[in-house]
């Protein structure tokens, strides 16, 4: 019959799914995973993190996720040490998905200062360890740094930081040096590898100007200072230039400024000029000093003045080139530094 009829009215629900990516990781304590959360069945992408587990009931004591899904580990592993970190869907908070964590126990290195050098550092240096799982030193035993492989004389500050020296046969050899932390009862760390980067063989300069403001094909090759082991967070410059002046031969003083040092060319020949430079980690003749441009200017003489000052006398040809020069310091480390427009060629 046609004409009889019957409806009944019908709601699709979207079945939301939610999943994490990685699914699964180990880290140690204080790592940092970046998670990502991926939503089905919606176009709300949009998550809420949580982080879950048995061990969980303290505040941060299982980590933290940010809202951009960015874990972060706890400092000490939790007990029991497998976590969830959730990401629940806001627009079905009935939907999950989960990144199953496990925080390993155990020495783990964080990072290494330095964690690059040059190759040939003729001092040798101390290398600082950041990680989680140290044994102390005090009351002891501590936990040992393995350099290639061999153990060294070792300082652990505390269950998060260990120092030990490295030496220059260890850096003698542009490759990559193995770091490892070893506990009184035999476990030891993953290994870290120390870059041991080529020295360049000669500096280049980079040559900007306002019409032409940058350059392409240039690789800068950049080391940490070999005393980023023994810097304070607050003061990590332990090579740099606070003040620099005119240095009187006649009366043996120094007058220190910021300005550039202006240079005076002679009418012809060569002429001298005596300056000074201080710094806070102190200056001395064992450093290079040299002068950027095309070798016209010359460092011919280097005094230590005290209290951290060094007298150099340049010499300055007819034919020197005006205009604003860079001065350079290195140590025998290859620890380099620039004083950049510190002299002015008139």
């Amino acid at each position: 019959d046609p004409t009889k009829s019957a409806s009944a009215q019908i709601t699709v629900i979207n079945h939301v799914l939610v999943s994490v990516q990685p699914a699964n990781a180990t880290l140690p304590p204080l790592a940092v995973q970046a998670l990502q959360a991926s939503v089905l069945g919606t176009g709300n992408q949009n998550v809420v993190w949580q982080v879950r587990g048995a061990a969980c009931s303290t505040a941060g004591a299982c980590g933290t996720v940010n809202p951009s899904g960015i874990f972060t580990a706890p400092a000490s592993t939790p007990s029991p040490n497998a976590i969830q970190v959730v990401a629940i869907s806001a627009d079905d908070t009935t939907q999950s998905g989960a990144a199953n964590v496990t925080i390993s126990g155990g020495p783990n290195i964080l990072t290494l200062h330095p964690s690059s050098v040059y190759a040939g550092a003729a001092q040798g240096f101390t290398l600082l360890v950041d990680g989680s799982g140290f044994a102390a030193s005090s009351p002891g035993p501590g936990s040992t740094l393995l350099v290639a492989g061999t153990a060294r004389t070792t300082t652990c500050l505390s269950v998060q930081e260990c120092t030990a020296p490295v030496t220059a046969v260890d850096v003698a050899l542009a490759g990559n040096v193995s770091v490892q932390v070893q506990n009184p009862n035999g476990t030891a760390s993953a290994p870290v590898a120390l870059i041991v980067a080529t020295p360049n063989p000669s500096d280049e300069i980079i040559a900007l100007t306002s019409s032409s403001p940058a350059t392409t094909g240039k690789d800068i090759v950049v080391v940490d200072p070999t005393t980023a082991g023994i810097s304070s967070p607050s003061n990590d410059l332990d090579l740099n230039v606070a003040a620099l002046g005119a240095f009187s031969t006649a009366t043996s003083s120094c007058v220190l400024g910021g300005s550039s040092v202006p240079l005076q060319r002679p009418a012809s020949g060569t002429a001298t000029a005596d300056i000074c430079l201080f710094s806070q980690s102190g200056f001395d003749t064992s450093m290079a000093y040299t002068v950027s441009g095309p070798g016209d200017i010359t460092v011919i003489s280097k005094q230590p003045a005290g209290l951290g000052i060094i007298h150099l006398t340049l010499q300055i040809p007819a034919t020197a080139a005006p205009g604003a020069r860079t001065l350079f310091m290195q140590t025998t480390n290859l620890d380099k530094t620039a004083a950049s427009g510190a002299l002015e060629v008139r």
